[in-house]
């Protein structure tokens, strides 16, 4: 099978005669290359430089005061591609680029697809700055760009190739697309990071290009094609299953088959039922009349001063309820809140730290549940920007997300507050923030309807962004997976720190 020897490298305009230099050993010791991709912000000092012996190049620039979108032939081997377009090599292999930032790809989302409708084919390499919006929440990052998403369904690339994270590189799984081609997604950050900033790989070129691939043997369901039919099937049932699978796993291979029948799910096959036999007991912190506690699968927070454990717990009513009844005289709804109230107190007498509450109530949930984490004293009064701010990212960015708008309450017996959860046909996402054990918990609620999708990792993203924990913000990224054996070591630690606050050893 005729291929060629492809080199991908991220430099900085400041850095390009270093990185040159290592650019042409690469050459000499991996190659002879065929061709190499270099993505710069700017390249006015790349091209001044001597590439004498290297092969062909193609500068993929993002330089916002060049708004000629046209390839450029810069020199006999040096070729510029600016903003987007397509460019087809003398050998046949054709690269999409688009190096817009999200905000201008926003703002440029028509012109942009309309010019790659007229292609006919699909590409052999895609090149974007920015990340679509599937592999960014799979990889634990806080933004992506619908944009991209249109882009790699229609274009379906072998290869996509993103620089928006300059200080991390990333390798997604190979994943198919219908009809059997395969792609690959690939993160490359600037030279420099300390991190593989050049990525080398064959790629098979003219008449044997479309021959079938050997199925690799780590092979993952297609991101996108897996988020476009789940959404347009059932747009609230796939995301309200996720919910359980924040703090809980659905199963060995990750699949959500269950999900689409999560209307039907019995309590035998709930994560979060006594009678699952799947249960994941050892995590079990504290078994209440009515509610238990638990350690947090994959946690959020992560030990931080006195606190030895991550201190992110989930507070879950033993009955299989869905949504809580309205109301907060309930024996349940009281017994959930003396729960809440209980790891407040224990978080700021014994490790100084305030807390963080959230839940959501939806008649399309599958286990009502509360999740707590500590927070350190001195960010808790930045939680409303944090929350801003990924308010702003949901209704701007993640178009199919139902917008939020939140509305502060300064009591948990506030009359306005009262009137939004009393009423059985509201939906609603909430956070009860508890700066200390004496002040009332300020609680922000946003409503949403119950035919709209909802964002299952918005809670999460709020507090890891106030936490300053970016890659914690998926429950299953490598970041925050625990071995069991860590896992029943953080219940251990959290037992014993809760023992004097446990409600359940005072419950009659």
């Amino acid at each position: 099978m005729a291929s060629a020897k492809v080199l991908v490298t991220h430099i900085k305009e400041s850095d390009a005669d270093e990185a040159i230099t290592k650019v042409k050993k690469l050459n000499g010791k991996s190659g002879p290359f065929d061709l190499i991709i270099i993505f710069s912000k700017s390249y006015s000092e790349l091209i001044k430089l001597n590439t004498t012996g290297l092969p062909q190049l193609l500068l993929i620039s993002s330089d916002d005061n060049d708004n000629d979108s046209k390839s450029k032939k810069m020199s006999e081997d040096v070729t510029l591609l600016h903003n987007f377009g397509t460019y087809k090599l003398a050998n046949n292999i054709t690269i999409s680029y688009l190096t817009y930032s999200s905000d201008v790809l926003q703002e440029q989302k028509k012109t942009i697809l309309d010019k790659f409708s007229k292609l006919d084919n699909q590409v052999d390499i895609l090149i974007t700055e920015e990340w679509g919006l599937p592999i960014s929440e799979r990889s634990g990052k806080l933004s992506g760009n619908e944009v991209i998403d249109e882009l790699a369904n229609k274009l379906q690339a072998r290869y996509h190739f993103a620089f928006s994270d300059e200080k991390n590189f990333f390798e997604l799984e190979p994943f198919s697309w219908e009809g059997g081609r395969l792609s690959r997604f690939l993160n490359v950050p600037k030279y420099g990071s300390g991190k593989r900033w050049a990525y080398a790989f064959n790629i098979s070129v003219g008449d044997n290009e479309d021959e079938e691939e050997t199925e690799p043997p780590n092979l993952i369901t297609n991101p996108y094609e897996s988020v476009n039919s789940d959404r347009k099937k059932r747009p609230l049932e796939i995301e309200t299953g996720d919910m359980v699978d924040q703090d809980r796993k659905i199963s060995a291979t990750g699949e959500k088959s269950e999900i689409k029948k999560m209307r039907t799910i019995l309590p035998t096959n709930c994560h979060f039922c006594f009678s699952n036999p799947n249960l994941e007991d050892h995590m079990i912190i504290s078994i209440g009349k009515l509610v238990y506690l638990t350690t947090a699968k994959g946690p959020l927070s992560v030990p931080k001063g006195d606190m030895d454990m991550s201190g992110h717990c989930l507070i879950i009513p033993i009955e299989h309820i869905p949504k809580l009844n309205p109301g907060g005289k309930t024996e349940l709804a009281q017994s959930l809140l003396a729960y809440e109230s209980s790891l407040m107190k224990m978080n700021y007498v014994k490790f100084d730290m305030c807390t963080a509450v959230f839940e959501i109530q939806s008649e399309r949930s599958v286990h009502f549940h509360k999740q707590v984490v500590p927070i350190p004293k001195y960010l808790i009064l930045k939680f409303r920007a944090a929350l801003d701010r990924q308010v702003h990212f949901n209704n701007e960015k993640f178009t199919r997300n139902a917008k939020l708008e939140f509305r502060c309450y300064d009591s948990l017996s506030s009359k306005e507050y009262l009137n939004v959860v009393n009423d059985q046909a509201n939906n609603y996402l909430q956070f009860t923030v508890y700066e200390t054990p004496e002040s009332n918990p300020k609680i922000f609620l946003a409503s949403f309807n119950a035919s709209e999708t909802i964002d299952l990792q918005f809670g999460r993203r709020v507090l890891a962004f106030l936490l300053n924990l970016p890659r914690r913000v998926k429950w299953n990224s490598p970041t925050c997976l625990q071995t069991k054996q860590q896992e029943s070591t953080e219940a251990e630690k959290f037992q014993k720190a809760y023992k004097d606050y446990d409600i359940s050893l005072t419950e009659s």
